[in-house]
């Protein structure tokens, strides 16, 4: 969703450029450009990111919900709790931890410092990661 909104956005600036031309007004021409192209670009680094091509973003559909059904695979569900990932990162080596909006809205940033000090004192790598494309979504912890 966020690279379809980058793609529209970049089409707003081109429909912008072409406006500037048919009215001979340079100004509409020049920022037009640069938001078609900077939206463009934006959207290509995206798709970049998730391993996708532009092409199949703007191109692309959605599977219906009779193909999805008839496709299932078994996967195992593993349940864990709040304890049993605690002790997973306490015997960890290497932590990543990915902050989204879900940690900014629950102001967990001094409960994340204090982990990452306690983490620290014990000798495990912790690094802290940006999503490429997050914008409102959930923090991930990668564990090693």
């Amino acid at each position: 969703m966020p690279v379809a909104i980058t793609v529209l956005n970049s089409y707003s600036g081109w429909a912008l450029c072409a406006e500037g031309f048919m009215l001979n007004n340079p100004m509409l021409t020049i920022v037009g450009s640069l938001i078609g192209s900077s939206g463009a670009i934006l959207s290509y680094i995206m798709c970049r990111a998730m391993n996708r091509s532009l092409y199949n973003v703007i191109f692309g559909k959605w599977t219906p919900p009779a193909a999805q059904n008839q496709v299932k695979e078994k996967k195992e569900h593993i349940e864990t709790s709040v304890d049993a990932v605690g002790e997973l990162i306490v015997n960890s080596k290497n932590v990543i931890i990915v902050p989204g909006y879900g940690l900014a809205v629950g102001k967990a940033q001094y409960p994340i410092a204090e982990i990452t000090k306690i983490l620290k004192d014990n000798n495990i790598n912790i690094r802290f990661a940006i999503h490429p494309v997050a914008g409102r979504m959930p923090g991930n912890f990668f564990i090693n």
